[in-house]
């Protein structure tokens, strides 16, 4: 019986796209590497990375609004009733 394992399409970590970013920054960045040395510019180039993929894999969480109920002037309006619905004892 033979398997096969079917590669997953897996998430891209944060780590994964750290070393993207190396790869990225060492191609274009040639000039500075010259200037800087090997040492210092791969130091730099690793730290630039990590903070741009700082928040790639957390997702935001959505913001619950809260409404407020409406104050409810039905009371007043019932009291204004009640006193206009009473009879006039004065007649």
């Amino acid at each position: 019986m033979a398997t096969t394992n079917a590669p997953k399409a897996a998430k891209s970590s944060r780590k994964d796209a750290r070393n993207t970013i190396e790869e990225k920054l060492n191609l274009l960045l040639v000039d500075l590497k010259k200037e800087l040395g090997e040492g210092k510019f791969k130091n730099r180039i690793k730290k630039a990375a990590k903070l741009l993929s700082k928040g790639l894999d957390k997702t935001k969480k959505k913001v619950v609004t809260v409404k407020k109920k409406a104050v409810k002037k039905a009371k007043v309006s019932t009291k204004k009733a009640a006193v206009a619905a009473t009879p006039d004892t004065e007649k």
